[in-house]
This record gives C-alpha cells, structure tokens and sequence, in this order.
C-alpha cells in the first residue's frame, strides 16, 4: 500500500461522534457514562488505526463494532452485579460469602442514612469507645472480659501479634501452618507481624510437651490454628486449649485462630463441625481471633476476644487505627449480634438457607421445573451442598438439584450463557448435565431463575 493509499484507508476510519451513535456505542453510555464510552470508541479506532499502519488492512467498521462490544462485554463484566448462586456453596468466597438480606440492610440504612453516635458518649458529649455495644455483644455470647473489632480475621491474627509478639518468638505446631485462600500463609502472617515463627512437632503429631520444650524467655506467644479449611484423619494428635493452658509458658500469650468461629452452634438439626469462641476461652485460652462473614452469617469483620489487659494493650497499638472498622459495618455487626444474642437466627440469611427443609427444596425444584419450558430434560435430583468459605471440611448438607441436560447444545455451554448474562447465574455441571442446586437460591429468585433459564436454553438475547 502506497502512501497514497494509505491515507485513503486511514480517511476511511469512523469518526468518534458518529461511532458514539452505534448500538454498543449507546448501551456503553448508558450503562457507564458518555466518558466511558468516548474512552472505548477511541481505543477501537486507534487499535483500527494501528492495524492500517502495521497490517495494511482495510479499514472494517464490522471489525470495530466489534471490537467494542467485546471491550463493553469486559467492562460491564466487571462491576458488581447481584448473582444468582445455584451452587450450592453457602459461604462462597467469590461471590461475597454470607449473604446480608434485605432486613439487615434496610436497619443499617435506618442507623447510618443521618449522623450516628459513632464514637460519642451522647450523655456526655465526650469522645468514647467506637460502637461499644458491638463489644458488649461479643463479650455475651463468647464470655470474653473485652473485645476488639477489625476488618478482618487475618488483620486480627496479626494485630495480636504485632502487639506481644514484634521481634520476639511465636510457636506454632507444623500441622497448623495452613495457607488461607487468595494464597495467604500463616508464616508469612507471623513474619508481617514482625515475630518469629518456631515451629514444633511433625505434621500429623504435636504434643504439648513440643509447646513446652521450645517456650524460652523470648517466648512472646503460643499460637494455635484450627485447620478450618482441610481435615487429618488417622496417626493424628493435636493438644487442646486446656492442656497448653497448664504448661509454664512464662508469661506467653497463649492465641486461638479459629478462622471461622461457630457462634450459632448447630444450624437447626445441623450439628457443625466448627468450634466456638466460648469453648476456647473457657478452656484457658487468653485471646480468640475469629471471622464474622463465615459461620456467623454477617459482614467481613475479624474479631478479637478474651482478657481485659491483654485486650486494652491491643486497643492502644497505632496499627488498629489503619484496621479499624467504618460505622456501616459496626452497625451491621450491631444488627446481627444482636439478633444472635436474642436467639433471633432465622432473621441471618446464612442461617435460613442452611435449614430450609429439603421437602421445601423439592417443591422449589417442582415450581423451578413447571415454569421451564424449553424442551430440555430437566429431573429433580438429590444433592449435597457445603458451607464452604473455608469452613467445615468434608461436612455436607443435603440438598436437592434440578439437572439439565440441554437438547441443542453441551451442560458446559449453557452454563456459559448463563454466568454470562445481566444477572449471571452460577451452577456446576455434571455427567452432561447443568446442575441447579437449590440450597443456595433463595425463594424470591427462583421465577428471576426460570426466565434466565428459558432464555440461555432458548439463547435469547432477552437475559443478556
């Protein structure tokens, strides 16, 4: 191509105004504003243009339309969107773990729409503790003296840590080292502290006597995981709370992990394999760190629990200003606690999902099936569903799944469709099939499922 040529392709390039008019062009500002879609108009015909220059292609205003739907599709995919989860993972890292529910968010709204005594003694109008009714709720269900609240579970492990332990000694069993998810490692926890990790024991054996024979003056704490997130069976050992509350620790902290943290107890006729705060502390532990969007059902927070002095020297540490909660989580941690104090469970989302009778699941799979129409085989089968997040190894919860099995395309490729639709639907496949766990839906969504449902079987553009 000539330079004359050349210019003549490049003369042929839309202009932004009039690629601002295309339907992508529209929908991109109507969903994310005139700049934005300015922005991915410009990005196309530059990308156009270099193509030109580099390639000698002929201009294509189809190449670029395209182009820019693919950029909208990204951009748009990566907001936050309400997601329909048929799963059957309760606590869903990914996708926001605990469910909050309308109720508890319309009474958040109601304390934090105004001004709020966030930090106020209202009597006094004196400066005082940051929600103190959060810790006075804490410390009732957990029999803790005081309490301290951050953002999350990791921040709190490493709060404790930075205020006993910098420089100084922490030991921690090698069958406790665990790795959290996004990749986060208890060492690497301990070494952001500034302490220093000394391990004992093997990885299926610790004794307390391990504990013991490695405690020194330099000994600043003895640090004790629960594996939340994987189970050992077999030539296994583990000391408990107790027994390392009797060694001669030399004035250590003796810490609790427990991730999670159970303080709901059993989820109806559900028995959970996870521990409580209460159970620790009443065995002799001095501090429990746990979350409170896993097990509790509420928002991202991690809680520190246990000894008035030794909590009162972690409230003073600077570091708890950068890991401190703002006032819409404190309410609604407030909220939630205290619906748990009053025994008021049914009221915590987490918590109505995990017992909803799996006869009720089946008439929700019956309703799910009636309304789709599509001509696809869909049964109602068992299933088992999990908490996840994290929690509970191994322990299932029975549940009830509606199996697609598509007649004009694969179980992958629906499911495809509809994780990639305005309100994305998340499922599993399995043996050729699309599996709809019902545990996970909630009542309300199930006709918002059925209409994406028919859609993605039907491909219509009308969902997506």
């Amino acid at each position: 191509m000539n330079s004359e040529q050349l210019g003549s392709a490049l003369q042929q390039l839309p202009k932004i105004d009039s690629l601002l008019e295309s339907e992508p062009a529209r929908r991109a500002t109507a969903e994310l504003g005139r700049e934005f879609a300015l922005a991915l108009c410009r990005k196309c015909v530059d990308e156009e243009r270099r193509a030109v220059l580099t390639s000698e292609e002929t201009p294509s205003l189809e190449r670029i339309l395209g182009r820019l739907e693919l950029l909208l599709s990204s951009a748009l995919s990566r907001r936050l969107l309400p997601v329909i989860n048929a799963t059957g993972v309760l606590l869903h890292t990914n996708l926001g773990r605990a469910p909050l529910g309308a109720e508890l968010l319309a009474q958040v709204s109601r304390l934090t729409e105004g001004y709020l005594n966030l930090e106020m003694d209202v009597r006094t109008r004196q400066r005082g503790v940051r929600a103190p009714r959060v810790i006075e709720l804490v410390c009732e269900l957990t029999g803790g003296a005081d309490a301290v609240v951050v953002n999350n579970n990791a921040a709190a492990v490493m709060l404790v840590l930075a205020t006993f332990a910098k420089g100084r000694e922490v030991i921690v069993s090698r069958g406790e080292l665990i790795q959290i998810g996004g990749g986060f490692r208890i060492p690497e926890v301990l070494e952001g502290s500034g302490a220093k990790l000394v391990e004992v024991g093997t990885t299926n054996i610790t004794t307390a006597q391990d504990y013991a024979a490695a405690i020194t003056d330099n000994t600043a704490a003895l640090l004790k995981v629960h594996r939340a997130n994987f189970r050992m069976e077999g030539f296994v050992e583990s000391p408990s709370i107790e027994a390392l509350s009797q060694l001669d620790r030399r004035g250590a902290v003796l810490l609790e992990d427990l991730g999670s943290g159970n303080l709901l107890g059993s989820f109806g006729e559900l028995e959970v394999r996870e521990p409580g705060p209460a159970r620790s502390l009443a065995q002799g532990a001095d501090l429990v760190c746990f979350s409170c969007d896993k097990m509790l059902g509420l928002v991202q927070a991690g809680v520190i629990v246990g000894k008035a002095e030794l909590v009162r020297r972690i409230a003073q540490h600077p570091l708890l200003r950068a890991l401190r909660l703002d006032k819409l989580r404190l309410a609604a941690l407030e909220v939630g606690l205290s619906w748990i104090a009053r025994g008021e469970l049914e009221k915590i989302p987490l918590y109505r999902l995990a017992t909803v009778p799996v006869t009720i699941l089946e008439e929700r799979a019956l309703h799910l099936v009636k309304l789709v129409d599509a001509g696809s085989v869909l049964e109602i089968v068992p299933s088992i569903a999990t908490f996840g997040g994290g929690t509970t190894p191994g322990q299932g919860i029975p549940s009830v799944a509606v199996a697609v099995r598509p007649a004009s395309c694969s179980a992958q490729e629906l499911a495809q469709r509809l994780q990639n639709g305005k309100v994305p639907v998340l499922a599993t496949t399995k043996d050729q099939a699309l599996m709809l766990d019902l545990r996970t839906v909630h009542e309300a969504e199930l006709d918002d499922l059925a209409r994406l449902l028919c859609a993605a079987l039907c491909k219509t553009d009308q969902a997506f």
